[in-house]
């Protein structure tokens, strides 16, 4: 065979087979595709996230919550009035290292939407939070998450987050950990008045400061025992005989001067957060008549839920702070309240002769808690 046709004929024959090749190779069903890494799973959404599950939560898994809130629920928290609510925003201040933490301010921060989330999710989960910055926290107040479950989105996931971080910086910080929470309020409040041990004092105090109550202690001839008792539990003295005293009979004082002594003794015990014990042993000193006045020793003095301010109206206590007591006020708040104020009065009466002779001098002695010791217990 002459070369060139053998040439032509086993070049004819690899065209061939590569014909062949390509052919099976287009009805050869392709190789499966290798299997795929499941992806993962996606956060609880925040509405499904209890308040009990958010009490364990991580600070990195609270981080992934925080980046779901959308600038419509942050300008929505912005319009509340609900102080409630407005406390983690304001937390949030303190958290990015904002030193104006007024509502104001966290208005205009909510109101950026995506950047004021940005300028949180920068700070790495609670990592700068430091032991100074902690106790600012803890004088802004407590978020109360439970609370919050029903109420705005935003507010809620901004609490569960800074509380996750805050517990894990807690940790990291070496800090005492934080008391336990009281046990939730009744349905109803006690019966007042109760007949307590005087052991029992204390603790018949603080249960009715949770209800906001004045408390008016009934000491059957006792008042010195409980007066001492008081004094030495660092209360903040006012002396209803001395009030008298010092304006009545040895007359050193105006009627005003002694308002203005009161509301300095009141306005010193709300700046330290300290209770006030006013002891009123054998009298009936006219303070509802005579000692009391709108904008140095208010009639809300002897209503604790008044005077403090709650979710239904303004806190009077705000009528008697002065520009001059904010100079020295402690902590990041120049003028609120600190908490661990509140208001005892003792009388040495009996039952009887208090509800004979107190309403009429004491404003708002029957919405008063009445704590009546028993005198065999003091024995």
């Amino acid at each position: 065979m002459p070369p060139k046709a053998a040439k032509a004929k086993a070049h004819g024959k690899a065209a061939a087979g590569a014909s062949k090749v390509a052919a099976k190779a287009k009805t050869a069903p392709a190789p499966p595709d290798p299997p795929r890494a499941p992806a993962p799973a996606a956060p609880a959404p925040a509405a499904k996230l209890l308040p009990e599950e958010a009490e364990s939560l991580s600070a990195k898994a609270a981080e992934d919550l925080l980046a779901g809130i959308s600038p419509e629920d942050l300008a929505a928290l912005a319009d509340t009035t609900d102080e409630l609510e407005q406390l983690p925003a304001r937390q949030a201040l303190e958290y990015i290292g904002d030193r104006d933490l007024t509502w104001e301010n966290a208005q205009k921060s909510l109101r950026t939407g995506g950047q004021f989330l940005k300028e949180m999710l920068e700070m790495q989960a609670g990592e700068f939070i430091t032991k100074q910055s902690f106790q600012r926290f803890q004088e802004l107040g407590s978020t109360d998450i439970f609370a919050l479950w029903e109420k705005s989105r935003a507010a809620y996931l901004l609490a569960v987050f800074l509380q996750a971080c805050l517990r894990e910086a807690r940790d990291r910080l070496g800090l005492p950990a934080a008391p336990p929470p009281p046990p939730p309020l009744p349905a109803e409040p006690p019966a007042w008045p109760l007949l307590i041990d005087f052991k029992e004092l204390p603790s018949q105090i603080a249960d009715a400061v949770r209800w906001s109550k004045t408390v008016l202690v009934v000491c059957n001839g006792h008042a010195r025992e409980t007066d001492t008792f008081l004094t030495y539990s660092a209360y903040v003295q006012i002396d209803a005989k001395w009030v008298m005293g010092e304006t009545m009979i040895r007359k050193t004082m105006s009627v005003d001067d002694m308002r203005e002594d009161l509301r300095r003794k009141v306005v010193n015990a709300m700046k330290h957060g300290l209770p006030v014990h006013i002891a009123m042993s054998n009298t009936a000193v006219a303070f509802k008549d005579k000692f009391c006045g709108e904008l140095t020793f208010p009639d809300s003095v002897f209503n604790l839920s008044l005077f403090r301010g709650n979710a239904d109206g303004e806190a009077e206590y705000k009528k008697i702070v002065r520009e001059t007591d904010l100079e020295d006020w402690p902590g990041s708040f120049p003028g609120r309240m600190k908490e661990g104020f509140f208001i005892v009065v003792t009388t040495d009466f009996d039952l009887e002769s208090a509800r004979e002779f107190l309403p009429t001098a004491l404003p708002y002695f029957e919405q008063m808690a009445i704590l009546e010791v028993d005198p065999a217990s003091f024995t």
